[in-house]
């Protein structure tokens, strides 16, 4: 057999605890394990079946045949799959006691005699075990096996390529090889999943911790930042404060998504400015999207979101499509919004930026997934087919939305996505296949311009303070000021646009609650500086005699009341009202109370903190960004 090894099978169901083992145990046969000479796997001494492992097979197993009259796919699943295999190898008993329990409960779909063929003893699957143990001789004895120390997935460093080993195209290159070395014509399905399985285990046991990246990276000691996928041959760019080059081996490891399309190579002193040529941003907003763009190119920083917003018409798509390709580009380049959390944290592992095109609606669960994706955060869940374990899911990923009504509402998500309106277009509009050519023609040059002003950006950046008006994405801020220095502005420049770009959105959102609507015209009634102080149930009442309106989106009660202001207070401060809970002591037998007065002159607030500051500094607008003469679309 190639690679030296044999009888190679996976023995353990897909969980962290048992990958460890699968490395270190070998071939069942007769009652005992046995040896066997796989490369980089430590011999171990002759042991009977682990029961408590036996146990936790037949749990995986109960469980699937529980679940699997609704959802039939568990019966293909890894888990399932390892933990038949190990029972069949290890007790009589419980097979033929789950195999009645199968053949009674499971949908009419599913073969049996395809359950059966994941057994060991128990059904026809040796001959798979011994494909899947070719598979791995194979990719052990070709290439380095090793994992991210971010997430936790199994790599394979092979033929100058990092693969990631659950994905479609290590399955392309383990084919095509056990195709070669074998001389049969392929490896079936059930040998390839095994044997990804037994590959993600001596990944995580025995191999080395990296750091993987998707697109783009940076080298923590030189500072370098770097942009995966250019030109035909995947080169890597590395960009620093003193210039950028294209490399073919770069000092930092890179996978590539099966969606993922090269960059064109970039010319040398391109023009950014003919960017906008092609997209539909009006002037005043250029600054904002140009510094959304090189942010999406720092994984070391948080990512503010982008929502392109605007009536039918106004090349929304268009304009999402071709700023997406700077950063990212796909052969997918907009996709319709996920319908859970999984599903999107699932799409934002395989993609760089998380590009949603004509959405009408966000949850709040999905705007809460979007901002724990802005600054590093986790998704976890309970792992298929067992009570113990959970998956854990870390991600972080620039996000750019599209839509015709604003569908970004909750505060937290707003404090970190900038929003832009897009005009209508009037005239002559050009055909999408024209556009398309032209913006291809005209890429490199962009796409090299973009990169000369990440350079000088970087360059601008030790030069540049922060001020202290700078709102909650602050690396975006600094950046922003950085660039838009570097472009000939007047220091504060971007920081107002930004602030500015933030009420606004703020303001927008305050008009979807008709209660917070309700407290703005109360305030604005009041020629007091304290505007009200009582319960919650008090200004309930209040509100509900005065300001009450039809619209369905009045709370039902005091409770009600006080979860929308809650959510609402940033909001409130940014138009000089505060609004501030009071705790502890202050309580009163009669319910929560609460103080909403007028913001005081040099009074800053910063999301529910409010603090007095010397003087209330102010910054000019700047001039605009170049216009440029351009085609209708």
């Amino acid at each position: 057999m190639p690679g030296g090894s044999e009888g190679w099978i996976m023995t353990k169901p897909v969980t962290q605890a048992l990958q460890a083992e699968a490395t270190e145990k070998k071939l069942f046969s007769d009652g005992v394990f046995k040896q066997n000479d796989v490369h980089n796997v430590h011999h171990v001494h002759d042991s009977p079946p682990d029961e408590q492992e036996l146990e936790r097979s037949v749990s995986i197993v109960e469980d699937v045949i529980r679940r699997g009259k609704d959802e039939p796919g568990l019966y293909g699943s890894d888990d399932f799959k390892a933990s038949w295999w190990f029972i069949c190898e290890n007790s009589d008993e419980q097979r033929l006691r789950l195999r009645v329990e199968i053949k009674r409960n499971k949908p009419s779909g599913v073969p049996l005699k395809e359950i059966d063929g994941f057994g060991g003893s128990g059904g026809e699957g040796g001959g798979e075990r011994n494909t899947a143990a070719e598979l791995v001789g194979l990719a052990t004895s070709a290439g380095q096996l090793f994992f991210d120390e971010t997430t936790e997935s199994g790599f394979l460093a092979v033929e100058g390529e990092t693969i990631k080993i659950d994905s479609a195209a290590c399955w392309r290159w383990l084919s095509y090889r056990y195709y070669r070395e074998s001389g049969r014509s392929s490896a079936s399905e059930s040998a390839m999943k095994q044997a990804s399985v037994t590959l993600n285990g001596i990944a995580l046991h025995e191999g080395e911790r990296e750091r993987v990246f998707l697109r783009a990276g940076k080298h923590e000691e030189s500072g370098a930042y770097y942009l995966h996928g250019v030109g035909e041959k995947w080169q890597t760019v590395e960009i620093t404060a003193t210039g950028w080059r294209l490399l073919d081996i770069p000092p930092v490891r890179f996978w590539k998504s099966g969606s993922a399309i090269p960059f064109p190579e970039p010319v040398r002193s391109g023009n950014i400015d003919r960017l906008w040529e092609f997209v539909n941003i009006p002037k005043d907003d250029q600054l904002l999207v140009l510094a959304w763009i090189l942010e999406a190119l720092r994984p070391d920083t948080p990512f503010p979101g982008l929502e392109l917003c605007g009536v039918q018409g106004s090349a929304k798509s268009c304009t999402q499509r071709m700023l997406r390709s700077l950063t990212d580009a796909s052969s997918m380049p907009l996709r319709a919004v996920p319908k859970n959390v999984e599903d999107s944290f699932v799409s934002a592992g395989n993609n760089w930026v998380v590009s949603l095109d004509n959405v009408s609606y966000l949850s709040s669960r999905l705007q809460d997934a979007f901002c724990i994706m802005a600054t590093d955060g986790a998704h976890a869940g309970r792992k298929l087919y067992t009570n113990y374990d959970e998956a854990v899911v870390k991600i972080k990923r620039p996000v750019l939305l599209s839509c015709i009504n604003n569908v970004v509402t909750a505060q937290d998500l707003i404090s970190r996505t900038i929003h832009i309106e897009l005009p209508a277009i009037e005239g002559c509009r050009r055909l999408e296949s024209e556009l398309d050519a032209a913006f291809n023609e005209a890429w490199p040059e962009i796409f090299g311009g973009l990169l000369d002003l990440f350079v000088k950006t970087l360059a601008m950046l030790p030069k540049t303070k922060l001020s202290p008006d700078a709102l909650r994405m602050a690396d975006f801020n600094h950046l922003g000021e950085a660039m838009a220095r570097a472009l000939g502005h007047e220091p504060g420049a971007f920081t107002a646009l930004y602030r500015g770009n933030y009420r606004e959105s703020v303001q927008r959102a305050m008009e979807s609650s008709p209660a917070v609507v309700a407290v703005v015209e109360m305030t604005e009634d009041s020629r007091s500086e304290l505007v009200f102080e009582g319960t919650y149930k008090e200004l309930f009442d209040k509100l509900t005699m005065k300001h009450k309106t039809e619209n369905e989106g009045w709370p039902q009660g005091p409770k009600g009341l006080a979860n929308a202001l809650k959510r609402q207070i940033p909001a409130l401060q940014e138009v000089g009202i505060i609004v501030m809970p009071e705790t502890g002591a202050k309580q009163s037998n009669k319910g929560r109370r609460v103080v909403i007065r007028k913001r005081e002159h040099g009074e800053r607030c910063e999301h529910g903190n409010v603090q007095k500051l010397p003087e209330e500094k102010k910054y000019p607008a700047g001039g605009g960004f170049v216009e440029h003469d351009r085609e209708p679309f």
